[in-house]
């Protein structure tokens, strides 16, 4: 709680400065200058995994493909292409396939456009089509320059295709045994190490100081509307990673300006959409934002008070956040996680208030946003220290609204770690307009 407090104290000066700082504009977005902010970096000084550690998961792979007796595996998804090659690119309705063979490097089969970029990366093998829809298919393409890699009748992992992707790769790898192996990079992807975490514990510091600047921006403006929080909050983080990061990749802000932040009734819509109403006294809000750092993505939800809570807020808010403090504790090696998701919420039920539940306790969270394993009701997966996800039960009554903090924890031996550093306790979470 200590560090917590503090660390509100410093963003809250650091966000102040940013609001009150000059501005620039790049295009149609108005970029707001820090007056404060030290690079941290990642592993290394970087914000992004490094080459050696690309090289170490194909090894890693290589070993699980041993055990599946797979001669080769080709990964199509551009999640998992970033995975185990560390290779950045814009996914478009381009194939674009990563081959890792049982032995030795990888290589890429990419569009011609990716070429000069590939070049620039460690992965030196790779062949390149001109463009797409061209005149053979491309997944074809690509599974024909795969059998003539010595794979005539290999057994070739790949992740779980549509009917219509299967057909193609038979047709180009006829004598291949095609074998869906998808679970391979995904249950890989499911425990991250120090570095990846490490990555994610940086991308936390963004996460929490949007939050932060959308705090100060309603402090200072009063009465506004939900598209100016979320365009002030996105002008200031991203003049943030700007100045900040190291290595400018895998970084994204959503559109239209990177969040949720519904206040009033419509804070019981867990996925509402920016409005113009105006903010006003006695309104609970919902301050959500995610961040992405060298691919690794986070995220900070954080609930408030507009002005002194009623007795009736206060009962929901608790509510809340005792399903957060239980489903924290509860990530923890061993856990079962539909057993997670049955403890947290069990605390908003025995609050009185299980007919405003609308969602499981949280998601897996890496590479994408939402990802397996799911703490919720159906999913049996034992959870292993290492694996990572969002801790955000919430409470809503439409005739009111609601409440949600989320967090991004990671599982360890006896009890989550708390990614964020951003206040959760009520007293800490009303802001005076």
């Amino acid at each position: 709680m200590p560090q917590r407090r503090e660390f509100l104290k410093t963003l809250g000066g650091v966000a102040g400065a940013t609001l009150a700082g000059s501005a620039r504009s790049f295009g149609r977005t108005r970029v707001l200058s820090l007056s404060a902010g030290v690079p941290q970096g990642g592993p290394g000084g970087h914000d992004r995994l490094e080459p050696d550690w690309y090289k170490r998961k194909i090894v890693q792979v290589q070993a699980e493909m041993a055990k599946r007796k797979l001669d080769a595996l080709v990964l199509l998804d551009s999640h998992n292409v970033i995975y185990t090659t560390g290779y950045f690119h814009l996914s478009t309705e381009r194939p674009l396939a990563a081959f890792i063979p049982k032995r030795g490097e990888p290589a890429l089969f990419i569009p011609e456009l990716e070429a000069d970029q590939v070049k620039l990366w460690w992965v030196k093998d790779f062949e390149t089509y001109f463009d797409y829809p061209g005149p053979e298919d491309r997944i074809q393409w690509i599974f024909e320059r795969v059998a003539k890699r010595g794979l005539k009748r290999g057994r070739i992992g790949v992740e779980e295709p549509t009917a219509s992707r299967l057909k193609h790769m038979k047709a180009g790898a006829p004598g291949a045994t095609i074998v869906p192996a998808g679970e391979l990079i995904e249950h890989l992807r499911w425990v991250k190490d120090d570095a990846e975490i490490a990555i994610m514990r940086r991308a936390t510091e963004f996460a929490d100081f949007t939050v932060e600047v959308g705090r100060k921006y309603i402090a200072e403006n009063g009465s506004v509307t939900e598209d100016q929080i979320l365009k002030a909050s996105a002008d200031a983080v991203a003049d943030k990673m700007s100045r900040e990061l190291r290595d400018v990749v895998g970084v994204g802000i959503d559109p239209p300006f990177g969040g949720l932040v519904p206040f009033g009734k419509r804070s019981a819509f867990p996925h509402a959409v920016p409005s113009k109403d105006r903010l006003k006294k006695g309104d609970a809000l919902i301050l959500s934002f995610g961040a992405r750092v060298g691919g690794y993505n986070v995220e900070c939800e954080r609930s408030f008070c507009i002005g002194k809570p009623s007795g009736y807020a206060r009962r929901l808010f608790d509510a809340m956040l005792a399903a957060h403090d239980t489903g924290v504790a509860e990530l923890k090696a061993g856990a079962v996680a539909e057993n997670v998701d049955r403890r947290a919420l069990e605390e908003i039920r025995k609050a009185g208030f299980g007919k405003l539940l609308r969602h499981r306790t949280g998601h897996g969270i890496g590479l994408q946003g939402h990802e397996s394993p799911w703490i919720a009701e159906g999913d049996k997966t034992v959870l292993r220290e290492g694996m990572t996800f969002s801790c955000e039960p919430g409470v809503y009554d439409p005739d009111f609204g609601g409440f949600r903090h989320s967090d991004t924890v990671v599982v360890r031996a006896s009890r989550g770690e708390i990614l964020n550093r951003y206040p959760v306790r009520l007293d800490e979470m009303i802001i005076e307009i």
